[in-house]
Parts: structure tokens; C-alpha cells; sequence
């Protein structure tokens, strides 16, 4: 007997691991991005980072109505419904500037495949009588204009012991990994020392004004604004074990961060990761944050 559930585990593990292949995923949704493909790469090593993050949660069979806060494209709602189908999924993404307009994509998916509804709307703006059991966002928390506001605002938005997850960098460690630069003292002064860099890189993105609408709050800030709340939280450390793996696993993910995965890299095999992160406690720069109702 005890095999047999072995067994169906696996089983079950390894059809999600096939339905969410790169390959695989890449076939079926790269004619939605009119031959960008590299634009097509970055979003969809993205959706398999975040459909990992969420699995277990979803999994509990205590979610029934989950709100993604930034949904962009609606590639990982897609995802989630084709996993998760007894599960209702909403969108919320205002599709401002200093961000690529996936409006039309996600209008694509939804007509084609009728399984989630992205709003065109803040969260700020958001006005709704529904709650929901679980509202997540990956790499959003450092757009948003206002931190205070928008915890307070997806609280509202949940359930009774509601979950809401926030997935974002930690700008506690010195590091802006959109542009990949070194934080020098602060945002204005590294932005007048790297203009040229980000604004070349905002140009070959087509992400104008996304320096300016970066929020650089990191995980102390954070925890202030929880704390003087009295709201409550908890943090998942174990998310630097699997940044690191992400970058050694990910190939997109590794040229995307530049040097700054080659150090990583280096550092990891000469164990320095050990020394600045675990003995002298030095922030890690991604964090994901779990805030409960």
C-alpha cells in the first residue's frame, strides 16, 4: 500500500514538472508575443519561479478565490487555473507606463481560454466587496508608489485568516537587479552616477520611467510598517536557497542577472555565500514575505 502512494506521488509531481517544462510552455505560448522571444523567455522562467512559490499553498485544498496583484500577461493565472481548476482566479494590473503592455495578451488568453478575469485597476484604485483567501504578487511590491497603503489595502481584500504573499527584492542589500546595478547610497545618487545605463536599458526595453517608479524600500522598512500595525507576518528565508538554485538552474534568469550571477555563482562554490549570509547576517536581496489576516 505504502508503494502504491509512492507511487502516485511521483506520478503526480512529475506530470507537473512535465506541464510546466520550459520547452513545453514556450510552444504553447511564444505566438502570443509576435517573435519577441526573448521578451517570451524572461516572462516564462518567471511563471514557473512563481507557480513553484505558490504550488504548496494551493495545494491545501483550503483556497478557493485568489487575487494576483500585477498579473501582467495572465501567463502564470493560466497556469495556475490549468493546474488548480476548482480554484476561481482573478487579475489587477493598471498596465501603467514603465512596464510593457501585456493588456493584449492577457485579453488573448482570457477570450481563448475563459479561466480567469484580469481588472484594469491598482490595487489602490481596486474597489471591490469580494475577499479572497489568497493574494500573492511576484516582483510588484518594489513598483508600488505607496507600502503602507497597499498592505492595508489587500488586508481589506481578504478573507479571515486570508494569506497574502508578496514576492519582491530586498533593497536592504545593495542591488537593483531590474537594471542590475549596485545601490550607491541611495536612489538619486545612483541614478546620476548609472544614467546612461538606465536609460539605455529602459530604451531596449520599451520600460520608460521604470527607475522612476522603482520603490527601494527593503525588508527593515518593511517590518517597521508591519510591527507599527501590529500586523501579522512571517518571512520565508528558505527563498535564498532556491534564488541560488534558480540561478545555477534557470539559464534565462542567469544571463538576465549578468555579473552579478557570475559572482554568485563563484561566491557559492567558495562558500562566501555561507559567510555573508548565514555568520554575518547580511540582508539577501530577494525576499518573500507572508502576511496572514
Amino acid at each position: 500500500m505504502i508503494y502504491t502512494i509512492y507511487i502516485i506521488l511521483y506520478l503526480k509531481n512529475l506530470s507537473i514538472i512535465m506541464q510546466l517544462d520550459y520547452k513545453y510552455l514556450r510552444e504553447k505560448y511564444l505566438k502570443y508575443f509576435k517573435g519577441n522571444e526573448n521578451l517570451c523567455d524572461h516572462l516564462l522562467t518567471d511563471v514557473i519561479f512563481g507557480f513553484n512559490e505558490l504550488y504548496d499553498i494551493l495545494n491545501d485544498n483550503k483556497i478557493h478565490s485568489v487575487l494576483e496583484i500585477g498579473s501582467g500577461t495572465g501567463l502564470l493565472l493560466n497556469e495556475l487555473k490549468a493546474h488548480f481548476s476548482n480554484i476561481e482566479f482573478e487579475g489587477l494590473d493598471p498596465n501603467e507606463s514603465g512596464f510593457h503592455n501585456y493588456k493584449e495578451i492577457s485579453q488573448k488568453l482570457e477570450k481563448e481560454n475563459n479561466s480567469f478575469f484580469i481588472n484594469n485597476a491598482s490595487v489602490e484604485n481596486f474597489n471591490k466587496e469580494k475577499k479572497y483567501d489568497l493574494i500573492f504578487s511576484v516582483n510588484v511590491f518594489e513598483h508600488v508608489k505607496n507600502h503602507p497603503e497597499y498592505i492595508n489595502k489587500t488586508l481589506k481584500l481578504l478573507k479571515k485568516d486570508g494569506v497574502n504573499i508578496i514576492i519582491s527584492p530586498n533593497y536592504d542589500f545593495p542591488y537593483e537587479p531590474h537594471f542590475v546595478l549596485p545601490l550607491i547610497i541611495n536612489k538619486d545618487i545612483t541614478y546620476s552616477i548609472f544614467k546612461y545605463f538606465i536609460n539605455k536599458h529602459e530604451a531596449k526595453t520599451e520600460e520608460h520611467g521604470l527607475w522612476r517608479g522603482l520603490n527601494l524600500n527593503g525588508k527593515k522598512k518593511i517590518e517597521k510598517i508591519l510591527k507599527d500595525q501590529n500586523i501579522s507576518y512571517t518571512f520565508d528565508y528558505e527563498i535564498k536557497d532556491r534564488i541560488l538554485e534558480r540561478v545555477f538552474k534557470d539559464k534565462v534568469f542567469k544571463t538576465r542577472q549578468g555579473f552579478a550571477a557570475t559572482l554568485t555563482i563563484i561566491g557559492s562554490y567558495l562558500k562566501i555565500d555561507k559567510i555573508f549570509f548565514n555568520f554575518l547576517k547580511i540582508p539577501f536581496p530577494y525576499m518573500k514575505l507572508i502576511i496572514k489576516k
